[in-house]
Protein backbone atom coordinates (compact mmCIF):
# COMPACT_ATOMS: atom_id res chain seq x y z
CA UNK A 1 0.00 0.00 0.00
CA UNK A 2 1.41 3.18 -0.82
CA UNK A 3 1.21 5.79 2.39
CA UNK A 4 2.11 9.43 2.78
CA UNK A 5 1.56 10.76 6.78
CA UNK A 6 1.23 14.10 7.20
CA UNK A 7 2.33 15.35 10.80
CA UNK A 8 2.68 18.15 13.07
CA UNK A 9 0.98 20.21 16.25
CA UNK A 10 -2.11 21.90 16.78
CA UNK A 11 -3.25 24.40 14.21
CA UNK A 12 0.22 23.82 11.79
CA UNK A 13 -1.55 23.32 8.62
CA UNK A 14 -1.86 19.64 8.66
CA UNK A 15 -5.59 19.51 7.31
CA UNK A 16 -4.57 22.33 4.68
CA UNK A 17 -1.97 20.53 3.70
CA UNK A 18 -4.10 17.04 3.50
CA UNK A 19 -7.11 19.31 1.60
CA UNK A 20 -4.72 20.08 -0.95
CA UNK A 21 -3.35 16.89 -1.64
CA UNK A 22 -6.41 15.09 -1.51
CA UNK A 23 -7.88 17.52 -4.16
CA UNK A 24 -4.91 17.56 -6.19
CA UNK A 25 -3.87 13.25 -6.68
CA UNK A 26 -8.01 12.97 -6.85
CA UNK A 27 -7.45 15.52 -10.49
CA UNK A 28 -4.63 12.91 -11.44
CA UNK A 29 -6.62 10.05 -11.11
CA UNK A 30 -5.78 8.69 -7.89
CA UNK A 31 -8.19 6.93 -5.22
CA UNK A 32 -7.77 8.53 -2.21
CA UNK A 33 -8.27 7.64 1.53
CA UNK A 34 -7.47 9.56 4.75
CA UNK A 35 -6.91 8.17 8.25
CA UNK A 36 -6.99 11.13 10.88
CA UNK A 37 -5.32 10.10 14.24
CA UNK A 38 -7.99 11.82 17.04
CA UNK A 39 -6.46 11.24 20.43
CA UNK A 40 -8.96 12.30 22.59
CA UNK A 41 -9.79 9.07 25.17
CA UNK A 42 -13.48 9.55 25.35
CA UNK A 43 -13.88 10.99 21.67
CA UNK A 44 -17.26 9.23 19.34
CA UNK A 45 -17.65 9.85 16.22
CA UNK A 46 -21.49 8.91 16.94
CA UNK A 47 -24.09 11.13 18.52
CA UNK A 48 -25.42 10.17 22.16
CA UNK A 49 -28.98 9.33 21.84
CA UNK A 50 -28.86 8.41 17.95
CA UNK A 51 -30.37 4.65 17.06
CA UNK A 52 -26.45 3.77 16.16
CA UNK A 53 -25.11 4.98 19.60
CA UNK A 54 -28.46 3.14 21.14
CA UNK A 55 -27.01 0.02 19.44
CA UNK A 56 -23.42 0.12 20.50
CA UNK A 57 -24.56 1.14 24.15
CA UNK A 58 -26.35 -1.97 23.75
CA UNK A 59 -23.65 -4.01 23.01
CA UNK A 60 -22.95 -4.04 19.21
CA UNK A 61 -19.16 -3.94 18.70
CA UNK A 62 -19.99 -3.49 14.90
CA UNK A 63 -22.36 -0.82 14.13
CA UNK A 64 -23.01 -0.11 10.16
CA UNK A 65 -25.14 2.80 9.22
CA UNK A 66 -26.37 3.00 5.52
CA UNK A 67 -27.81 6.35 4.03
CA UNK A 68 -28.50 6.93 0.47
CA UNK A 69 -24.33 8.80 -0.18
CA UNK A 70 -22.84 7.15 2.51
CA UNK A 71 -22.39 4.20 4.61
CA UNK A 72 -20.10 4.28 8.05
CA UNK A 73 -18.85 1.72 10.03
CA UNK A 74 -17.95 1.82 14.12
CA UNK A 75 -16.17 -0.64 15.47
CA UNK A 76 -15.85 -0.64 18.67
CA UNK A 77 -12.61 -2.09 19.69
CA UNK A 78 -9.19 -0.59 21.78
CA UNK A 79 -7.06 1.02 19.29
CA UNK A 80 -4.24 1.92 21.96
CA UNK A 81 -2.28 -1.06 20.54
CA UNK A 82 -2.82 -0.85 17.26
CA UNK A 83 0.74 -0.55 14.73
CA UNK A 84 0.04 0.70 10.82
CA UNK A 85 -0.80 -2.61 9.73
CA UNK A 86 -3.76 -3.33 11.57
CA UNK A 87 -4.79 0.50 10.88
CA UNK A 88 -4.97 0.49 7.29
CA UNK A 89 -6.42 -3.04 7.10
CA UNK A 90 -9.61 -1.06 7.62
CA UNK A 91 -9.10 0.97 4.65
CA UNK A 92 -10.84 -0.41 1.21
CA UNK A 93 -8.62 -2.91 -0.98
CA UNK A 94 -9.13 -0.39 -4.44
CA UNK A 95 -7.38 2.66 -3.02
CA UNK A 96 -4.38 4.14 -4.15
CA UNK A 97 -2.99 5.66 -1.66
CA UNK A 98 -3.59 6.27 1.94
CA UNK A 99 -2.66 9.48 3.93
CA UNK A 100 -2.30 9.44 7.37
CA UNK A 101 -2.86 12.97 9.22
CA UNK A 102 -1.05 12.54 13.02
CA UNK A 103 -0.01 9.50 14.34
CA UNK A 104 3.57 11.11 14.37
CA UNK A 105 4.45 8.52 17.44
CA UNK A 106 3.24 5.52 15.72
CA UNK A 107 5.55 5.83 12.10
CA UNK A 108 8.29 9.06 13.04
CA UNK A 109 10.41 6.48 12.54
CA UNK A 110 9.20 4.44 9.66
CA UNK A 111 11.51 4.55 6.92
CA UNK A 112 8.80 2.75 4.60
CA UNK A 113 6.61 5.79 5.27
CA UNK A 114 7.12 9.31 3.81
CA UNK A 115 6.37 12.63 5.61
CA UNK A 116 5.37 15.97 5.41
CA UNK A 117 6.07 17.91 8.53
CA UNK A 118 3.93 20.98 9.26
CA UNK A 119 5.45 23.35 11.61
CA UNK A 120 4.50 26.54 13.26
CA UNK A 121 8.27 27.50 15.24
CA UNK A 122 11.75 27.46 14.56
CA UNK A 123 11.88 24.14 17.38
CA UNK A 124 9.50 22.37 15.85
CA UNK A 125 11.20 22.23 12.72
CA UNK A 126 14.33 21.22 14.39
CA UNK A 127 12.73 18.63 16.95
CA UNK A 128 10.85 16.98 13.25
CA UNK A 129 14.31 16.91 11.30
CA UNK A 130 15.99 14.68 14.27
CA UNK A 131 12.93 12.60 14.86
CA UNK A 132 10.99 11.95 11.61
CA UNK A 133 12.55 10.13 8.73
CA UNK A 134 12.51 10.37 6.01
CA UNK A 135 11.02 13.79 4.90
CA UNK A 136 9.56 14.97 1.86
CA UNK A 137 9.25 18.57 2.96
CA UNK A 138 8.09 21.07 5.56
CA UNK A 139 4.96 23.05 5.47
CA UNK A 140 2.74 25.39 7.60
CA UNK A 141 3.40 29.04 8.95
CA UNK A 142 7.14 28.56 9.56
CA UNK A 143 9.01 31.68 10.63
CA UNK A 144 10.56 33.09 7.18
CA UNK A 145 14.31 32.28 8.67
CA UNK A 146 13.80 28.85 8.70
CA UNK A 147 11.83 29.03 5.02
CA UNK A 148 15.17 29.98 3.83
CA UNK A 149 17.40 27.42 5.16
CA UNK A 150 18.49 24.36 2.95
CA UNK A 151 15.25 22.64 3.80
CA UNK A 152 12.79 21.39 1.56
CA UNK A 153 9.72 23.82 2.40
CA UNK A 154 6.39 24.23 0.42
CA UNK A 155 3.30 27.06 1.00
CA UNK A 156 0.51 25.23 0.40
CA UNK A 157 -1.30 28.05 0.04
CA UNK A 158 0.98 29.78 -2.15
CA UNK A 159 1.72 26.83 -4.68
CA UNK A 160 -0.31 23.95 -3.70
CA UNK A 161 0.96 21.94 -6.73
CA UNK A 162 4.25 21.55 -5.90
CA UNK A 163 3.47 18.92 -2.93
CA UNK A 164 1.10 17.30 -5.08
CA UNK A 165 3.83 17.10 -7.50
CA UNK A 166 6.50 15.89 -4.84
CA UNK A 167 3.92 13.01 -3.53
CA UNK A 168 3.17 12.07 -7.09
CA UNK A 169 6.97 11.65 -7.80
CA UNK A 170 7.49 9.59 -4.49
CA UNK A 171 4.53 7.30 -4.72
CA UNK A 172 3.57 6.81 -8.70
CA UNK A 173 5.95 3.64 -9.15
CA UNK A 174 4.28 2.18 -6.24
CA UNK A 175 1.36 2.91 -7.11
CA UNK A 176 1.34 1.61 -10.58
CA UNK A 177 3.18 -1.54 -8.99
CA UNK A 178 0.28 -2.33 -7.05
CA UNK A 179 -2.40 -1.83 -9.80
CA UNK A 180 -0.98 -4.12 -12.05
CA UNK A 181 -0.99 -6.62 -9.39
CA UNK A 182 -4.15 -6.06 -8.66
CA UNK A 183 -4.98 -6.60 -12.29
CA UNK A 184 -4.49 -10.22 -12.19
CA UNK A 185 -7.05 -11.48 -10.77
CA UNK A 186 -10.03 -9.62 -10.34
CA UNK A 187 -13.24 -11.27 -9.53
CA UNK A 188 -16.83 -9.72 -9.34
CA UNK A 189 -19.95 -11.37 -7.50
CA UNK A 190 -23.10 -9.15 -8.93
CA UNK A 191 -21.35 -6.04 -9.32
CA UNK A 192 -18.94 -6.06 -6.24
CA UNK A 193 -15.50 -6.63 -6.35
CA UNK A 194 -14.28 -9.54 -4.36
CA UNK A 195 -11.04 -7.77 -2.21
CA UNK A 196 -8.41 -10.44 -2.55
CA UNK A 197 -5.00 -10.02 -0.25
CA UNK A 198 -1.92 -11.12 -2.76
CA UNK A 199 -1.33 -14.55 -0.68
CA UNK A 200 -5.01 -15.53 -2.09
CA UNK A 201 -4.80 -14.08 -5.39
CA UNK A 202 -1.78 -16.23 -6.43
CA UNK A 203 -3.79 -19.28 -4.81
CA UNK A 204 -6.66 -18.41 -7.08
CA UNK A 205 -4.41 -17.24 -10.30
CA UNK A 206 -2.59 -20.60 -10.51
CA UNK A 207 -5.44 -22.54 -9.71
CA UNK A 208 -7.88 -21.11 -12.61
CA UNK A 209 -4.83 -21.38 -15.26
CA UNK A 210 -3.99 -24.69 -14.09
CA UNK A 211 -7.62 -25.46 -14.97
CA UNK A 212 -8.02 -23.87 -18.30
CA UNK A 213 -4.15 -25.06 -19.33
CA UNK A 214 -5.75 -28.45 -19.76
CA UNK A 215 -8.43 -27.03 -22.27
CA UNK A 216 -8.51 -28.04 -25.77
CA UNK A 217 -6.60 -25.37 -28.16
CA UNK A 218 -5.94 -23.40 -24.71
CA UNK A 219 -2.19 -21.91 -24.24
CA UNK A 220 -1.22 -20.19 -21.43
CA UNK A 221 1.80 -17.56 -21.51
CA UNK A 222 1.22 -16.96 -17.59
CA UNK A 223 1.27 -13.37 -17.79
CA UNK A 224 -2.54 -12.92 -18.45
CA UNK A 225 -4.85 -11.09 -16.66
CA UNK A 226 -7.67 -12.91 -15.43
CA UNK A 227 -11.64 -11.46 -14.57
CA UNK A 228 -14.24 -13.82 -13.22
CA UNK A 229 -17.96 -12.64 -12.91
CA UNK A 230 -20.17 -14.38 -11.10
CA UNK A 231 -23.75 -13.40 -11.40
CA UNK A 232 -26.94 -14.42 -9.72
CA UNK A 233 -29.18 -15.78 -11.57
CA UNK A 234 -33.03 -15.87 -10.69
CA UNK A 235 -35.50 -18.74 -11.73
CA UNK A 236 -37.64 -16.43 -14.32
CA UNK A 237 -34.44 -15.77 -16.13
Amino acid sequence: MSIVAVVGSKKSGKTTAIENLVQGLTKRGYRIATVKHIPEADFTIDTEGKDTWRHARAGASTVVSVAPNELATIKKVDTTKYGLSEIIRNVEDDVDIIILEGFRKLIEQNSAVPKIVAAKTTNEVLEASKRCKPILSFVGPIPTEVAKLSISYIDVLKEPERLVDLVDKKLVALVEKRRKRREDIRIQIDGRLLPLNPFVQKIMRNTILAIVSTLRDTKIKGDENLFVTIRSVSRHE
